[in-house]
């Protein structure tokens, strides 16, 4: 479609060219320039023809009348419609082209500002009296890209279904304040939305900045206890010994603790001792107490329970 609006600006460029030579001083040549900008077939804008100092001159009360609405047949054909053209008088009538042209023009018109385009919507528009006018001129359309249409002559009532329109027409003037107002609008709830935006990023990192700071400390408090558990580990802990008495050293680690609460000869439950016959240890039984010949403690370290037994201590051989 924007192949078509550039095609539709270099077809204009010779008419323009015209208007802007020394023989445009003369209003009819001017108003013949008008006629076949207008009947050309590949001319759809006609703002930069109608911004011509020359074609503006017909607006002067000193044109004659018969020429003064070149102008306002100009103006039609960049932003009117066919309607308008049957409703103003005084203008020249038009030739077949342009006739044709100006229809064309129109059902872009329609095509951009009615939903649904049913063909006696079109017909009435375009003062076409048969439905098979209709399609040819919307056939013309399709083949000259100004539409994208598909022609539904079997459905009740009978439509034609656009999908896209070329941007051929041209801007009236007296319709930029409400496109002003309506993009001053469309800016502002622009410029809300961004507003939204940003303070939700603003949100999000500062959340996201929250969560960095308790995780780190996290960590930290995770490394302390672990660097706190290897000194304790490195350091030593004093591990169960023989019976009640004295027991051995050993070394403990971080990682022993556990296991050394599940083993219950660190709470004394089980006997964790060498016995030994002549140098000075003695074994389970009464008798060996009798034949050592050495002295014990009647009844020292005697404890009680399911699996009560003689704790023995090392007294020293006899001489």
């Amino acid at each position: 479609m924007d192949q078509v609006h550039h095609r539709a600006l270099d077809a204009l460029q010779s008419f323009i060219a015209l208007a802007d030579s020394s023989s445009a001083s003369s209003p009819r040549y001017v108003a013949n320039i008008i006629t076949n900008a207008t009947a050309s077939p590949h001319t759809y804008v006609f703002a930069e023809l109608l911004e011509q100092p020359s074609v503006q001159v017909l607006r002067s009360t000193d044109t004659p009348a018969d020429l003064r609405g070149y102008l306002t047949l100009l103006e039609i054909f960049a932003w009117g419609t066919w309607q308008d053209y049957q409703n103003t008088p005084d203008l020249p009538p038009l030739n077949d082209q342009q006739a044709r042209k100006l229809r064309l023009l129109t059902l872009l018109s329609l095509a951009s500002s009615v939903k649904l385009l049913t063909y006696d919507t079109l017909m009435a528009s375009l003062s076409l009296s048969a439905a098979s006018e209709l399609e040819s001129l919307v056939t013309t359309a399709i083949y000259a890209s100004l539409i994208t249409a598909r022609l539904s002559p079997a459905t009740n009532p009978p439509t034609v279904n656009v999908t896209a329109v070329a941007p051929l027409r041209d801007v009236k003037p007296a319709s930029l304040p409400a496109m002003i107002s309506t993009l001053t609008a469309w800016e502002t709830r622009c410029g809300s939305v961004i507003s939204d935006i940003e303070a939700e990023i603003v949100k999000i990192r500062a959340q996201s900045a929250q969560r960095r700071t308790k995780e780190h400390a996290r960590a930290v408090v995770i490394e302390k206890t672990l660097a706190q558990m290897a000194e304790a580990g490195d350091a030593g802990v004093t591990g169960p010994g023989s019976g009640g008495g004295g027991g051995s050293r050993r070394g403990w680690k971080g990682r022993d603790i556990g296991a050394a609460f599940r083993n219950k000869d660190f709470f004394g439950g089980g006997s964790n001792k060498r016995e030994f016959d002549d140098d000075g240890y003695f074994d389970d039984g009464i008798n060996d107490y009798e034949n050592s010949g050495m002295d014990i403690d009647e009844g020292a370290g005697t404890r009680t329970g399911g699996g009560s037994r003689q704790s023995k201590r090392f007294l020293g051989k006899k001489s």
